[in-house]
């Protein structure tokens, strides 16, 4: 194995962006390369004195697992890993969950369970976008809100804490999708994308992490599309037969449909939007920084 090759194994599927995978190859390339002089000026053979370079260099997976930890907190492997185990669970549950049903079994665990599984998964997935321990912290904050609003719709968490006087759903209204119906609900939808406006701007200024900072648009998108997918799915096989306590039957869960579609393109305009401003905002920074410097 000549050095190039090496290195070439070294970083595939590593994830890395392509700067730094030619930042990190010009370094480990140098080094093997001196190595090898090394050997080759001790008297070995230039294919010797390059195998001797690269067992001294270590295991190529080795060092692929050592690099991606660092950079993302946990290895390559093990997000694929945790990627794979995740989607497969979600996938599962959507299967047991229709055949539950079938047999007259359905209840909110089962409604929910794949949720939890696309949230993990989710969560694995953008580790690749991070590179600090802060962004990491950012990012697993991102579904805190739309866990409320799924707690508040299943759950009916806090809903009694105005003393009974008046049900508080503001967390269902606002992160629940499965919350809109024909009865239109556009406020709410907007009042719920400033807020994740707010945890978006929080996020950036915590993290400078671009990627990270829009992930709550993008969290919003996918439980809004899972919500769709989920329900679609049990009134696709069960139709009125099936009974959920966050629909109101098939005819408003349509009507529904149309208002999370709005709200799938709102949010994804905001995202847009918010991406091109935070990373205009954070070129500056770095102009100035520079300047400075």
């Amino acid at each position: 194995m000549d050095i190039q090759s090496y290195l070439n194994q070294v970083f595939r599927n590593s994830f890395l962006s392509k700067k730094e995978r030619t930042d990190l190859t010009e370094e480990m390339a140098a080094h093997l390369n001196s190595s090898k002089e090394r050997y080759i000026n001790e008297g070995c053979s230039s294919d010797q004195a390059t195998k001797k370079a690269l067992e001294s260099f270590g295991n190529p997976i080795s060092i692929r697992e050592k690099l991606t930890k660092e950079t993302f907190g946990l290895s390559s492997s093990v997000i694929l890993g945790l990627i794979c185990i995740s989607g497969f669970l979600f996938v599962s549950s959507l299967i047991l969950g229709i055949i539950a049903n079938h047999y007259g079994i359905h209840n909110r665990v089962i409604e929910l369970s794949p949720v939890l599984f696309i949230t993990i998964c989710a969560i694995c997935g953008a580790l690749l976008l991070t590179r600090r321990n802060i962004d990491r912290l950012c990012l697993v904050s991102v579904p805190f809100l739309f866990g409320l609003g799924y707690l508040q719709a299943y759950l009916g968490l806090f809903k009694n804490m105005l003393g009974g006087i008046e049900s508080f759903n503001l967390f269902e209204n606002l992160f629940f999708s499965g919350a809109y119906d024909f009865s239109g609900r556009s406020s709410f939808m907007l009042i719920g994308g400033f807020i994740i406006t707010l945890q978006t701007i929080a996020i950036f200024i915590l993290s400078k992490n671009i990627y990270i900072s829009v992930m709550p648009f993008l969290f919003s998108v996918m439980y809004t599309i899972s919500h769709m997918l989920v329900i679609g799915m049990y009134y696709l096989f069960f139709s009125n037969g099936f009974i959920s306590q966050v629909t109101n039957g098939y005819n408003v869960f349509v009507a529904g449909n149309i208002q999370r579609l709005t709200d799938i393109g709102i949010k994804l305009g905001m995202c847009i939007v918010l991406f091109l401003i935070l990373n205009t905002i954070k070129k500056i920074i770095a102009k100035r920084t520079m300047e400075t410097v």
